[in-house]
């Protein structure tokens, strides 16, 4: 016969675990997304991708930089009406050095036909408090992979 603490911490751990399976459930119900990425800011142009989860308005990702210098960062946000708002911190991994920006995106009704266009302000990353640089983003959908 078990313990009473064995009990309790046998039906702690089947709930942790039901939640988890839950929430892993309540993320794939989102519109999930990939993207080719320009930005564009202080005369230099940017690329790469960006992976976003799109639930009840809400923005979750992953944004990947490869050139002219790796940028890494974990897009957050909102979206409503075509519009996407995204304030998130970054990394410049060479210079190692992080900074925060922010994008208003507007998204097209129907992704296929056009890129979301919109514009950034980036901060940080030995830029003194205050000093942003403004700039210009581009997402376009990468095409779906095709099914064998």
């Amino acid at each position: 016969m078990r313990s009473i603490s064995s009990r309790i911490a046998t039906t702690a751990i089947a709930i942790i675990a039901l939640a988890s399976v839950g929430a892993a459930q309540n993320k794939s119900t989102g519109n999930a997304a990939k993207y080719d990425v320009t930005i564009t800011a202080g005369g230099t142009v940017y690329t790469g991708t960006m992976d976003l989860l799109t639930a009840a308005g809400k923005v979750t990702g992953d944004m990947h930089i490869t050139k002219p210098t790796e940028v890494t960062g974990k897009p957050a946000g909102t979206a409503k009406a075509g519009a996407m708002k995204l304030n998130f911190a970054y990394r410049m991994v060479q210079n190692a050095c992080d900074g925060q920006i922010e994008m208003d995106i507007k998204m097209p009704a129907k992704p296929a036909a056009a890129p979301g266009t919109g514009t950034v302000t980036v901060a940080g990353c030995g830029r003194p408090a205050g000093d942003t640089m403004p700039g210009t983003i581009e997402l376009k959908p990468q095409a779906a992979a095709k099914k064998k």
